[in-house]
């Protein structure tokens, strides 16, 4: 770490990691994601070598998505309620006994399907709670004027360690010593997460006015959400933009490698490795040199890039043209999510953020499921390369459509305050979000009818 540091004197992008606590949510965060890329192959080759049919392993994620989407609501409500760093540590130990008691099976050969199913729905449950308390906890432990280079660190981290070192590491674990001894590698990474998280300094939770109530705390963030405009807009786009890629790409980008090039696992790793790259090369960009002065407008130009790399897909006829279309879409993505997550942080309440980033993940990913669903048939009727291309095209036309169709969107940029750091540092920053603070709870509860509480805070008495 100190090495590190001494490094961070002198690139800009390393700078947040002289703050001691957001080098231990770092490391945190990075460690538990190689545990995720090995993971991911564990899983995999398990669920295989219990049921050698492809619908077992999409039960096995589907089963991973649905209690992760259930509960993201109730984790962004939690983590703008309870301190954000202990509940990070409860998802944290929930997932580790959750994947160490897979291994233990694996490793005694008493593993069956059902046991999969149940123990990955505890793993995404602790995942639902970790990520919206994760996102809200970025501004509390970093200064405005910084936040585009941690974010930039934080989002690095994914592409390395779940692409490549975690992978990597997974399939080398699994061949030598077996699944259950990945599993069991992986469980420990949540433990040395939690660790890393136990020696954050601790912060007060975010002060709620009134008793808790759940179910009115998920209102505020669905009632903020509908009051911004470019907000409201920009779930809905990435939304449509999700539909278009994640089927097609997850589903076909393999198929096409193998069977239109006739390529084997090692050129389908090395398109996933290229993406990694794109991923780097544009975390490093934005970390060193910071954010664009448009920040929406090329947050749009990212997301539309992204579409049109499934298009590419679809017209690649070599294994380099594959790389390229993995290298542009996700470096674009991953430079798309830097500037969303920085906007998030500088523009939503601190007291409504877990929430808002939980009503994020799950509107954006809500098509997902049907692009899986429809992915299959559509390419058997009309060819994986005609769907991958018209899957690109269609998701272009409608990120396009929604940024020229929508006011908020175009006129954001001409609108939006200036980052922190332009504005004079912190203490601006901190002035102007207890001021949105209360203008934001006295509109949420006129809206939500606690017309008492409306009252209060329209007096000043909070």
């Amino acid at each position: 770490m100190t090495a590190l540091r001494r490094l961070g004197a002198r690139l800009r992008f390393l700078e947040p990691l002289k703050l001691r606590d957001f080098a231990l949510l770092w490391t945190a965060a990075t460690v538990s994601l190689v545990g995720d890329g090995i993971y991911l192959v564990a899983v995999a080759w398990q669920t295989y070598e219990i049921s050698n049919l492809p619908t077992a392993l999409s039960l096995v994620f589907l089963a991973a998505a649905l209690p992760q989407l259930l509960f993201l609501l109730v984790g962004g409500a939690l983590s703008d309620r309870l301190e954000r760093r202990r509940l990070m540590m409860l998802a944290d130990l929930l997932r580790a006994i959750a994947i160490g008691a897979i291994g233990l099976a694996a490793i005694a050969g008493t593993l069956q399907l059902w046991h999969l199913f149940v123990l990955v729905g505890f793993y995404a449950t602790g995942t639902a709670l970790f990520q919206p308390a994760a996102a809200a906890l970025v501004p509390e432990i970093v200064p405005p004027e910084l936040r585009p280079s941690a974010n930039a660190l934080l989002k690095v981290a994914g592409p390395l360690s779940v692409r490549i070192v975690g992978p990597a590491l997974g399939g080398l674990i699994v061949t030598t010593i077996g699944a259950g001894a990945g599993f069991l590698i992986d469980a420990g990474t949540f433990l040395v997460s939690l660790a890393a998280l136990r020696l954050i300094a601790y912060r007060p939770a975010p002060v709620q006015l009134g008793k808790p109530d759940l179910l009115r705390e998920v209102r505020e963030g669905l009632s903020f959400v509908r009051r911004q405009a470019w907000l409201a807009a920009s779930l809905a786009a990435a939304a449509v933009g999700l539909l278009c890629y994640m089927g097609p790409v997850m589903v076909l980008v393999p198929f096409q490698v193998k069977n239109a090039l006739g390529g084997d696992a090692s050129d389908l790793s090395l398109v996933f490795a290229a993406g990694g790259a794109g991923a780097l090369c544009s975390s490093l960009a934005i970390g060193q040199w910071g954010l664009p002065r448009r920040r929406l407008t090329t947050m749009y130009a990212f997301w539309g890039t992204v579409t049109a790399s499934v298009a590419l897909y679809g017209f690649a006829t070599e294994l380099w043209q594959m790389m390229l279309a993995g290298f542009l879409g996700i470096g674009a993505m991953i430079g798309g999510e830097i500037i969303w997550a920085t906007l998030f942080q500088e523009l939503v309440p601190g007291r409504l953020l877990g929430r808002v980033v939980s009503l994020d993940t799950l509107v954006s990913f809500s098509l997902v499921p049907l692009s899986m669903v429809l992915t299959g048939p559509v390419a058997e009727a009309f060819g994986a390369r005609a769907t991958l291309i018209g899957a690109g095209l269609v998701g272009t036309g409608a990120i396009a459509l929604f940024f020229f169709t929508v006011p908020a969107l175009r006129g954001f940029d001409r609108q939006a305050p200036a980052p922190a750091a332009v504005r004079g540092g912190l203490a601006p920053e901190r002035r102007r979000e207890r001021v949105l603070d209360s203008l934001v709870d006295r509109e949420v509860a006129v809206e939500t009818g606690d017309l008492e509480r409306a009252a209060r805070l329209g007096a000043g008495r909070g």
